[in-house]
């Protein structure tokens, strides 16, 4: 029971040691989309055919690494003063002595620290502390998916290709709620974007790979099986992941992980584990869901989410019978915003919503992304049941700035 207290879900983003001589802005405040994004939509292109060949697990795995080896870029973010405390390092979960000395050497912390306490640079005038993280480059002209809290606090960033060369990077929105965010790369040239693949359709016991920066090692790759769908973390209310096996660690974050023929299925996004290393338990935003949000940022460099104004609740056998029915699947409206566009609709509290448009609703989690991803706007057929029959009504979509919920 003590080691099951111990295991925590972090993000992957590390901690960096950074120089003081390549420094760049970390600040706050609005973050507005570059205005050369004419046709972007056509060139966040649906899922392709595959990419490489997949003739056998080591071909695969090698042709793979050499077809998408220059998608991947390692993100770093630099901060623009000296810290003048104490600073805890990312944890690294190891106990080998010379790994320690050597990840400390590299990070720029003592190793000696002890787990879980605050470990101070070995000199007062010592490499800065920063952020580092991985991400892939999703349209020619340079625009970059990474993870919202790789790049928090900063509005540049510096982005590293797979050859070593070096370009700032601007970022251009982000996403909070599903940790999602979009950087443009300030070089001149064209760059190589990956292939989406689809994440509705992979399935558990499918080959994939992760490709990033564990610990700031650029180009490492990973590999394992998709062990899960549908994980829900505790992230936010559009929890969604895939879990995976493949080795995830600090510093992979925002990176991509591919299926077998080299096609991006999601985005590595955060860990499940006692120390902070890897123990076989990673989990990623699927694609679709980080595409969607990444074109919206892309374009508008901000994201709008449908909301209809009510509190949702997932059926269980208890309520079930507390409500005398016998569905059990479903999202019970526990409650409802008397001026929201639900309440308009005709919802009702204590309706149990079973269908959104084409969607069957098994969860509140399916209604909340589904309305989500709704148009802003429109109005959706809705199926519900009331006191055991079947209400069909048209749900009107608002925007979250009119809608609570």
């Amino acid at each position: 029971m003590a080691l099951h207290r111990r295991l925590t879900v972090r993000p992957l983003v590390a901690a960096v040691a950074l120089g003081t001589t390549a420094l760049a802005g970390v600040a706050g405040g609005a973050i507005t989309a570059d205005q050369r994004h004419d046709g972007l939509s056509d060139r966040f292109v649906a899922p392709g055919p595959a990419a490489v060949a997949a003739s056998g697990v080591h071909a695969s795995l090698s042709d793979m690494v050499q077809a998408v080896g220059p998608s991947v870029v390692q993100i770093q973010v630099k901060p623009a003063a000296m810290l003048q405390q104490s600073s805890a390092p990312m944890p690294y979960g190891s106990d080998d002595d010379e790994l320690a000395e050597r990840l400390g050497q590299l990070f720029g912390f003592d190793p000696r620290g002890g787990g879980g306490q605050q470990a101070r640079p070995s000199q007062p005038q010592g490499p800065q502390r920063g952020a580092l993280g991985s991400g892939f480059i999703v349209d020619a002209s340079g625009l970059v998916i990474t993870n919202n809290h790789v790049v928090d606090g900063a509005d540049r960033v510096t982005v590293q290709m797979s050859d070593g060369r070096e370009f700032a990077g601007r970022v251009l929105g982000r996403d909070p709620k599903i940790d999602v965010a979009v950087v443009r790369i300030e070089g001149k040239g064209r760059f190589t974007p990956i292939t989406w693949g689809d994440s509705d359709h992979i399935r558990v016991g499918d080959s994939v790979f992760a490709v990033g920066s564990p610990f700031g090692l650029g180009n490492t790759v990973t590999s394992g099986i998709l062990s899960a769908r549908g994980r829900e973390i505790g992230a936010g209310p559009y929890d969604d992941f895939l879990q995976v096996d493949a080795a995830i660690n600090s510093g992979n974050s925002g990176g991509p992980l591919f299926d077998s023929a080299g096609r991006v299925v999601g985005v590595n996004t955060a860990i499940f584990s006692p120390s902070g290393g890897n123990v076989g338990i990673g989990f990623a935003i699927p694609a679709k869901m980080a595409r969607q949000v990444a074109l919206q940022i892309a374009q508008t460099g901000h994201v709008s989410r449908g909301r209809i104004g009510v509190s949702l609740q997932d059926m269980t056998p208890e309520i079930a019978s507390a409500i005398g029915t016998t569905v059990q699947k479903g999202a019970l409206i526990a409650e409802v915003d008397d001026s929201g566009p639900a309440a308009r609709s005709g919802i009702q509290r204590g309706d149990i919503v079973r269908r959104f448009g084409s969607t069957p609703i098994d969860n509140g989690r399916d209604l909340a992304r589904a309305v989500a991803s709704a148009r802003i706007g429109s109005s959706v057929p809705t199926q519900v049941l009331r006191d055991g029959r079947t209400v069909s009504l048209d749900l009107r979509i608002a925007n979250e700035g009119t809608a609570q919920s």
